[in-house]
């Protein structure tokens, strides 16, 4: 009995590891859960008309399955579903010029003859084949042009908005949209109401609440309800992040860099606490060239200029100019930047500080 013991244990011993190691595979070969079953893949594609609105997980479910298909004798596209295990076959007989993929509303842009439209998982024109622009889904919208006119459908194919224009951006963005009419663009709501009107000679997708605009070849700013918060005066408008101080800090809230007469200046974006978005000078656009600019722990913009030599004035020491906090150094006789303890700007020169004004005039 003694000298069979150590044999079950090593017995023991290599059943544990012949487990250990096969379990893995054997894990592997598990059907993975999250994938429909069968039953509702051939539900899907059996069901019969408006089985979109019946059947409501079916185009998402089959979307990621759906390949393109090409027929190599006719230079045809169409779709097959590869769904592995289930079911490969062909869905829509390959008769289009062009073929996109699916998205996850169960709807492709397709081209026929010129002719652009989106059709469904089983070949249907959802959006009839009668465009010669069409645009991508965007909330439930996509833009469509016939005639020289613009127009947006829903993903059930119907008109959505009753409006023609233009040109449209076909972004939506704080539910609105660019859109241009007589020449002239303003943004539009999603029920097609006009919010900005159309007075611009270029409109930009807003981003966090703002657009830029341009007006007589100058930009400027606006937000959701049509306000001017940087009057059109630039000849670009940049949106920068500034470094943190710091470390792992993540990014800094973003200021706007301008460039006027080929003076650069910043600004700060700004939520008061009543809501809505404010524009701040932080740095009037006297600077010849941008520089680098970051963010100390309470917020506060620091600028260094150690890159930027036609900005520094000869006498300024190398130390001095980045160990001031709040201190700017703008370009000869000596000038230096700060803030007061409002948040004004003032300018050193020939001995004296000096306020600016927005017009760029120094005052006492």
């Amino acid at each position: 009995m003694k000298n069979r013991l150590p044999l079950i244990v090593i017995a023991s011993l290599i059943t544990i590891v012949i487990i250990v190691w096969m379990q893995p595979k054997i894990e592997s070969t598990k059907p993975d859960a999250s994938l429909p079953s069968c039953s509702k893949i051939m539900q899907c594609l059996n069901a019969p008309g408006e089985w979109q609105s019946k059947l409501p997980f079916c185009p998402a479910m089959l979307a990621p399955y759906t390949v393109r298909q090409h027929a190599i004798k006719t230079g045809k596209w169409g779709y097959a579903l590869n769904y592995e295990g289930c079911v490969e076959r062909s869905i829509v007989p390959p008769s289009f010029d062009v073929a996109t993929k699916f998205g996850n509303n169960g709807l492709a842009k397709v081209q026929k003859n010129s002719k652009w439209g989106y059709i469904n998982l089983k070949g249907e024109e959802i959006v009839k084949l009668y465009f010669d622009e069409i645009g991508d889904f965007d909330h439930g919208l996509v833009p469509a042009k016939a005639n020289g006119k613009w127009t947006y459908f829903n993903a059930q194919g119907n008109p959505a908005l009753q409006a023609r224009f233009e040109a449209v951006s076909g972004i939506w963005s704080s539910g609105l949209a660019a859109v241009q009419e007589n020449g002239k663009w303003g943004y539009i709501d999603l029920k097609g109401e006009t919010v900005v009107a159309p007075t611009y000679e270029r409109a930009a997708d807003f981003r966090s609440g703002l657009a830029k605009v341009e007006s007589d070849g100058k930009w400027g700013i606006i937000d959701t309800r049509g306000t001017v918060l940087l009057p059109a005066l630039y000849d670009v408008i940049f949106s920068v992040t500034p470094e943190a101080v710091a470390p792992g800090g993540g990014g800094a809230p973003e200021l706007l860099l301008v460039a006027a007469n080929d003076r650069f200046g910043y600004f700060d974006i700004v939520t008061p606490a009543g809501g809505g978005k404010e524009i701040r000078e932080i740095i009037p656009v006297l600077l010849h060239e941008a520089v680098k600019i970051r963010r100390d722990n309470n917020g506060a913009v620091q600028i260094y200029l150690a890159d930027a030599k036609s900005t520094l004035s000869e006498d300024i020491g190398m130390g001095e100019k980045t160990s001031v906090k709040g201190w700017f150094y703008l370009d000869g006789h000596s000038e230096k930047l700060r803030f007061d303890e409002n948040g004004k700007a003032q300018l050193w020169r020939r001995g004296e500080w000096f306020y600016i004004t927005k017009v760029g005039r120094l005052v006492k």
